[in-house]
């Protein structure tokens, strides 16, 4: 039977590094893939540039007498919520309970480690994994959530696997979007013109590739495809469940259990990484106050499967009323659009996401405009219309 550790990312915090990789065979041996780290600082570096499933944290370890607590105290200020198991030496059990306070998973006392960690650590990474669908339903933007919360409500296999490729697909589309809203557009290589004219599954792929490989991707882009593909390994699954997706459609493959597990695997791993690293909303702005230094801007949050959440973010610059930004504590609000937009009525504000061009009779040219899909279970509305929603805005990246 396959360990649950299986191809996760562990992150293992200890200044005695080479006492680290002893205690850690086992967990190399159920197939984790481990990174050491000598210190609090070292390892929150890593965490900056790499998704981990699991951290491992010995209590005393630079950068103070107990580097441990230090460095759960760094990740409470960063919202991060991965799952961190202490491990205890002797005279540090007010220090465990310390740890457990500032959100620590769980601890095993380090002389025992060598019989207890690959059980506890399997434990912890089978009980995120089971809550992480739930989970990222609750908190990732509409778009995602929408296709999370079906995927978890369906309960026939062979159906689970088509909303679970659905799911995926809303993934690719959702972080090609946020990559495309880089506000410095480079050209693509290897992005045909025709494909995002009716883009498809393989389409939104190759555009994230496309983007991941370009100079400066917006950081948001860049985590969630890190979460779904954190190494270019990663992306030969992706791509096999994208030809999979077309070889469904066109009646050349069934679903069936190995598929299914595929699928199911791929989702709860990207949902564990996003509920414990995504600390973006996407909302469209609704009205704007300035107190001097910052303007306080009111915003309807798209996040969850309901309706849309009042929210306030703060900016050092005014924002367009009316508008879809990410946005984040800290960070400047990056305008979404033309690839995602808001129509706001009397008794609704609903998302929708760039999906093609409205094509006529006419040639394609740079006023074509963009054609629009929605992201939640509301009714279509078709031909929707926006001031940059015209072909010349995916110009700029071929």
């Amino acid at each position: 039977m396959t360990s649950p550790l299986n191809g996760v990312r562990i992150l293992v915090a200890d200044d005695q590094v080479d006492v680290a990789r002893t205690i850690c065979g086992p967990l190399r041996k159920a197939g984790a893939k481990l990174r050491f780290a000598p210190d609090g600082n070292a390892a929150l570096r890593d965490m900056t540039s790499w998704p981990f499933d699991l951290v491992v944290v010995d209590m005393k370890m630079p950068p103070d007498e107990w580097g441990g607590l230090w460095l759960l105290r760094q990740l409470n200020s960063c919202g991060w919520r991965v799952p961190v198991l202490v491990l205890s030496g002797e005279g540090s059990k007010q220090q465990v309970i310390e740890s457990l306070r500032l959100g620590a998973t769980d601890w095993i006392d380090k002389d025992s480690a060598d019989t207890e960690l690959l059980v506890r650590c399997e434990q912890i990474l089978d009980d995120s994994l089971e809550n992480s669908l739930d989970a990222a339903s609750g908190c990732l933007p509409t778009p995602l959530a929408l296709r999370f919360a079906r995927y978890t409500r369906t309960t026939d296999p062979e159906k689970q696997v088509i909303e679970g490729l659905h799911a995926l697909e809303a993934i690719l589309r959702f972080a090609a979007q946020l990559g495309l809203s880089n506000p410095a557009p480079s050209l693509l290589s290897g992005i045909a013109a025709e494909r995002l004219m009716q883009p498809s599954m393989g389409t939104w792929f190759a555009l994230s590739v496309a983007l991941a490989r370009s100079s400066d991707p917006v950081p948001a882009f860049s985590d969630l495809f890190s979460w779904l593909a954190p190494e270019r390994g990663d992306r030969q699954l992706v791509q096999d469940l994208v030809n999979l997706r077309n070889d469904i459609a066109h009646g050349r493959a069934m679903p069936d259990p190995s598929t299914h597990r595929r699928v199911d695997r791929l989702l709860r791993i990207f949902a564990h990484r996003a509920f414990a690293f995504w600390r973006f909303s996407v909302g469209v702005t609704t009205s704007m106050t300035f107190d001097g230094a910052k303007y306080g801007v009111e915003v309807l949050a798209f996040r969850g499967v309901g309706k849309p959440i009042p929210d306030l973010l703060q900016s050092d610059s005014p924002q367009v009323t009316g508008q879809v930004v990410l946005f984040a504590s800290g960070v400047s609000p990056l305008s979404l659009e033309p690839w995602l937009i808001a129509q706001t009525t009397e008794s609704s504000t609903r998302c929708f996401q760039f999906d093609g061009v409205r094509r006529g009779r006419s040639s394609l040219d740079a006023s074509t405009p963009l054609k629009y899909a929605k992201v939640d279970d509301g009714e279509d509305v078709r031909d929707l219309d926006h001031p940059q929603g015209t072909w010349a805005a995916v110009m700029k990246w071929l």
